[in-house]
């Protein structure tokens, strides 16, 4: 996003008083209709869908600077997911008509959602074909590897930290399974030192060395080219 495109955002959705929410706290759940468009000033809210047997899989994690609800703003389609805030985190909820009306006369913030739409787009599209042809080790690569590309920060030591805090059970609704699974597996990619984990932050300690050891041979799955 350009920072001309983020300063119009801000001060459009800075008319709006700010709601903030707990750690762990719902902002909308999957019956709720969406009572305006919700932007986040500060936190990582994660939108998620619950299977029958309870089980939750996150379907993507907005970041500061980002807006959600919509596909319910702009196509009038139910909301059907979770909304829940990560950590501590503040947002400011507009009226659907004045976003939208907002968007229609700032060409460059639409250019800007719909580009954030097919990036996003193209991640949950990897996101899915990982789950669905890798193992339990491979799928929680995949997921580092795409938490990297989002969230990823290179250190003085060239290594990439995931600069949001994600346990053992974010890490498994993203990858689509159990928090057991999901802790065997990181802690079996720690003992070979390819990651380090510490205050719920995870550092790949090599890139290069994780891609060989998850056998990714796709092209753009390098999370360095969005650092």
């Amino acid at each position: 996003m350009t920072e001309d495109v983020a300063n119009k955002l801000r001060v459009f959705f800075s008319q709006f008083r700010i709601l903030t929410y707990k750690k762990g706290e719902t902002i909308l759940r999957g019956d709720d209709t969406p009572q305006g468009v919700y932007f986040i000033k500060d936190g990582y809210v994660r939108i998620y869908s619950v299977f029958e047997d309870g089980r939750e899989l996150t379907l993507n994690i907005f970041k500061p600077g980002s807006y959600f609800s919509m596909m319910w703003a702009i196509s009038n389609i139910p909301n059907t997911y979770f909304f829940q805030s990560m950590v501590m985190s503040q947002v400011q909820r507009a009226p659907r008509e004045e976003v939208i009306e907002f968007i229609k006369k700032n060409p460059d913030v639409l250019f800007e959602f719909t580009q954030r739409i097919l990036v996003g787009l193209d991640g949950l599209l990897t996101n899915v074909e990982h789950l669905l042809s890798g193992n339990a080790y491979q799928k929680i690569i995949a997921t580092l590897f795409l938490s990297a590309k989002r969230f990823g920060q290179v250190t003085k030591q060239k290594r990439v930290l995931i600069n949001i805090p994600l346990t053992h059970q974010d890490v498994a609704n993203l990858a689509a399974m159990t928090r057991e699974t999901a802790s065997i597996t990181l802690k079996k990619l720690e003992r070979k030192g390819l990651i380090s984990y510490r205050h719920q932050l995870i550092t790949i300690n090599s890139l290069e060395k994780l891609r060989e050891e998850s056998l990714i041979t796709k092209g753009n799955a390098d999370p360095t080219l969005a650092l």
